[in-house]
């Protein structure tokens, strides 16, 4: 509001304090005062005045205690400006005071549903809704509990009725969906209310849990776009592009190489990770071959996105094609991890958090300013109590819901470890097997160092994995072409060298970074940045192609069969390509998608890649926590480990490894290895499977290769 040509704004910041902010000072002390919608007034205090860039900022008190249920006004001299909700939101008195840990959302049963909905500083709440008998839609009056929830009951089936929460905050009525929507309309545009075991595919188990409790160690994960990987024109695939799509059985390319679900299966991975399957803001469900997005962009957290249903106008069509999918995978053998992405929304002020507590769901800083440490404009504030709660309320409904078996954290290093805490309580007595990872970036956001579920406060969470950038940058080097380069470059750096013995210990022990190695995620390409082979390319342009993909498969074995958990991004085990682009979230279909007739091509390479997972999982060296590591006597250029794994350990079975020899190679040359004579018999040597006795006392490996050999 303006005054004598001042511009003026009010804000509550505490449940005594004022913020009034002008664009210059007052020339003279105004007169102050605050008004409820009784007519109630009561005169405001200057306590001090503060410059803040270009504005002037007076914080004032007042005797009358602001109860939120009231508006307010500020009056200054002659004129009156509505109060605004401010950083009383962020107040540990606010969180104690209206902490609500009741179900949230449209709660369903065939007589009646009741939708409640979370928003302490609403005036006044209606509830928007269009039941499938009607073409019109209704309004009614909604009630306020103590804790801020408003809710209403509507007698009757209320199964897919659509609605919306209308709601006064700071002086204007505003509609926003519900934030626990478990399903939407196309585009989000209305929420739905679901009878959720009309969703459930043929052979679901509605009833019973999912328990899964294969070791972290025993795991292979391999990360999936949905899109992405039946997209292609030669996939075979009839839903391309669709969860549906990866549910067909026997899909092949037009010469006959398995395609889809069916290369997954003969791959030998334990799990799926699919990229963003939660409603996302950035591809028009109605017409979802015109953009492409990862879908790191959510909007809503509990219902499943509808570009990759094959009806995004049918509100039980995503549920039930993404139960599916999971169902589908999971009969196969293939556990199945959620990206999940909790850390900050599509569009802060179209966001349903907004819309119903502006300022509380999201960090700020000393300014007043949305702080930006994941670097799309929002962070949200999981150390806040009902961001907190919605964050575990989405995590247990996808896993009881929908069955999942593990979750990755996108950009975890924004949430707090006490939150990232009480989530692996709740969700491994739910399933005590749950695979939770995540990305510990140390990023800028508004929270204590030591409070963030970052890389460092690994030992404080040992629940989760963490991607480890460690591993990724002493093996490809860092993931910018003009960084360095790392081990299979041909880099003879002492430093990386020292960092190699880690790598394969997986960065794992006191003085390291993990408690155990179950906890590194060992990577050397994911969906982010360059794919390795176009990083290679950048890097080694006057490089012969085959010298290239040498080199990356040096990669590969360091991921196979160091200490921790191997993460492969789809496409990795064939050279995939984005032709050269280093971020393709929003680029199409002929630069994301998974390129069959690529992949058939280096159909030996594929093999290759069966191979080392075969052996990893069959050999207990490789899993066990008792394995031990040690060097070996290696000319420069090469590395070598030894693992051995006491008798005591191992069945008795002649099958299993008690030593294993691991030797790579990055130079373009030869390299000569003093070896016990008849001791070793090689088991991989230059991308191809051996069962040979060496029974020379100098063993040759070969330019930039790998070998492994074994005793028992």
């Amino acid at each position: 509001m303006k005054s004598d040509h001042i511009s003026m704004s009010a804000y509550m910041d505490d449940f005594s304090m004022i913020t009034i902010v002008v664009n210059k000072p007052f020339s003279v002390s105004p007169s102050l005062s605050l008004a409820d919608d009784k007519k109630v007034v009561q005169p405001l205090t200057i306590d001090k005045q503060e410059h803040y860039h270009n504005q002037v900022i007076y914080k004032c008190r007042t005797r009358m205690p602001i109860d939120l249920k009231n508006r307010y006004w500020v009056t200054i001299n002659e004129s009156r400006i509505p109060l605004m909700i401010g950083s009383i939101v962020r107040t540990p008195k606010f969180d104690s005071l209206y902490y609500d840990e009741t179900s949230h959302g449209a709660i369903y049963t065939p007589e009646s549903t009741t939708f409640k909905v979370w928003s302490p500083v609403a005036f006044a709440m209606k509830l928007k809704y269009k039941t499938q008998q009607s073409n019109t839609f209704n309004e009614q009056k909604m009630s306020r509990t103590e804790k801020g929830v408003w809710e209403i009951t509507l007698e009757g089936d209320h199964h897919l009725t659509e609605y919306l929460f209308v709601v006064n905050v700071n002086h204007e009525w505003v509609e926003t969906t519900d934030p626990y929507s478990k399903s939407v309309t196309a585009n989000g545009v209305y929420s739905v209310v679901i009878h959720l075991p009309e969703t459930d595919p043929e052979g679901w188990n509605r009833s019973g849990k999912r328990i899964n409790l294969r070791s972290k160690t025993d795991s292979i994960i391999y990360e999936v776009h949905v899109r992405d990987l039946t997209i292609h024109s030669d996939s075979g695939v009839v839903n391309k592009g669709k969860y549906l799509g990866l549910t067909e059985v026997g899909t092949k390319t037009p010469n006959g190489f398995h395609t889809g679900l069916e290369y997954l299966k003969s791959l030998g991975i334990t799990h799926v990770q699919l990229l963003p399957v939660a409603d996302f803001g950035s591809v028009d469900e109605t017409m979802p071959n015109s953009r492409y997005n990862w879908g790191y962009d959510p909007v809503h957290f509990f219902s499943p996105e509808g570009s990759y249903a094959t009806n995004p106008y049918d509100p039980i069509c995503r549920i039930k094609e993404l139960k599916k999918l999971i169902h589908t995978l999971q009969q196969n053998g293939l556990s199945v991890i959620l990206d999940v992405v909790y850390n900050h929304v599509y569009k802060r002020e179209e966001s349903p958090f907004e819309k119903l507590v502006p300022g509380y769901f999201f960090r700020y800083d000393n300014g007043g300013n949305p702080v930006n440490g994941t670097g799309v404009g929002n962070d949200t504030a999981s150390e806040r109590k009902m961001m907190r709660k919605f964050i575990l309320d989405a995590l247990t409904y996808w896993m009881s819901e929908y069955k999942v078996d593990g979750f990755r954290f996108d950009l975890m290093g924004i949430h707090d470890v006490e939150t990232m805490n009480l989530a692996a309580e709740k969700l491994k007595s739910l399933n005590p097997g749950v695979f939770l990872l995540g990305e510990g970036w140390d990023l800028n956001t508004n929270l204590e160092p030591e409070k963030r579920a970052t890389l460092s406060s690994a030992k404080k969470m040992p629940s989760y994995s963490f991607f480890n950038d460690a591993f990724r940058d002493q093996v490809k080097g860092s993931i910018f072409p003009d960084g360095q380069s790392g081990f299979i470059n041909g880099n003879h750096d002492e430093r990386i060298k020292h960092q190699m013995k880690h790598v394969m210990r997986g960065y794992a022990g006191q003085n390291s970074t993990f408690i155990k190695p179950e906890q590194s995620i060992n990577y050397s390409e994911c969906h982010d940045n360059h794919t390795l082979f176009d990083l290679l390319s950048i890097r080694h342009p006057f490089e012969d192609e085959y010298i290239r993909r040498k080199r990356q498969q040096l990669a590969l074995a360091f991921t196979i069969f160091a200490q921790g958990v191997p993460f492969i991004h789809a496409g990795q085990e064939c050279f995939r390509t984005k032709k050269g682009e280093e971020n393709s979230y929003n680029l199409p279909d002929t630069i994301n998608a998974f390129d069959w007739n690529r992949c058939e091509s280096f159909y030996k390479e594929v093999d290759y890649f069966k191979q080392l997972i075969r052996i990893r999982k069959t050999q207990p060296i490789f899993l066990e926590s008792s394995t031990e590591l040690s060097e070996w006597i290696v000319p420069d250029g090469g590395l070598g480990f030894k693992l051995h794994l006491p008798t005591t350990d191992i069945k008795k079975d002649t099958s299993f490894w008690n030593n294993a020899l691991l030797l790579f190679n990055q130079t373009t040359k030869p390299i000569l290895i003093s070896l016990e004579k008849n001791t070793w018999t090689l088991a991989i040597e230059n991308e191809i499977y051996y069962n040979r006795l060496i029974d020379e006392d100098l063993y040759q490996l070969e330019p930039l290769s790998f070998s492994l050999l074994y005793s028992v």
